[in-house]
């Protein structure tokens, strides 16, 4: 026991003498380990105070546009861009926005923003912003560049929840295109892929049409 208790207090005092050997060592240490700890700490309650407050920008984008108008609705979104840009409330607030302007007809203006949001960085925002650019530029008569980006969007996104919508506008635009060859297998890969969907159904009534 006595052995145990001098060994112990030998460790101790060797322990103190590099302590003080490097004493200003240590104290940098600490003081970094200190300004790293509150810096984290603050950079995870502002991206939480962040996080907040640009979805509550968003409520207010969506209260005006249900209330006010889309003037105001746009306004609001222009702030909350303008707020917290590259967010995910304001990759959403633009794809409202552009959705808002594909269902007015202004097909060529819901185009642009759906061609920024392409850019962004949430990966899901890219994929809806892709498929519905299709849908624009087809709408605007636009059908090759909307076969291109459907392409594109397929083999880029094999896996993609989106995949019926985007063989679907594929098809559609391959079809108005006067391309009835093309139009016909891309119908019947979707037939074949979502047969019970509504993609399915519609590729089924489409196949049996361009086949007569």
């Amino acid at each position: 026991m006595e052995n145990n208790q001098e060994s112990l207090s030998l460790y101790v005092s060797k322990l103190i003498d590099v302590c003080k050997a490097h004493k200003k060592a240590l104290l940098t240490t600490v003081i970094v380990i200190v300004v790293l700890a509150g810096g984290l700490g603050l950079y995870a309650s502002h991206k939480e105070k962040t996080l907040q407050n640009s979805w509550a920008l968003f409520y207010n984008a969506q209260l005006a546009l249900l209330t006010q108008g889309e003037q105001q609705a746009i306004e609001a979104i222009d702030q909350l861009e303008a707020a917290y840009p590259n967010t995910n409330a304001a990759y959403y607030a633009r794809l409202m926005q552009a959705d808002l302007l594909f269902t007015e007809e202004n097909y060529a203006q819901a185009a642009d923003i759906y061609k920024e949001l392409m850019q962004a960085k949430n990966p899901h925002v890219r994929m809806i912003a892709a498929v519905s650019l299709g849908g624009a530029q087809q709408a605007v008569k636009d059908y090759a560049s909307s076969i291109e980006t459907m392409q594109n969007f397929i083999a880029q996104n094999p896996t993609s929840f989106a995949l019926p919508q985007a063989y679907f506008t594929l098809a559609l635009s391959q079809e108005l295109s006067g391309n009835k060859d093309a139009a016909l297998q891309t119908y019947k890969k979707l037939l074949e892929d979502y047969t019970k969907t509504y993609y399915g159904v519609f590729a089924k009534d489409k196949i049996n049409l361009l086949s007569k």
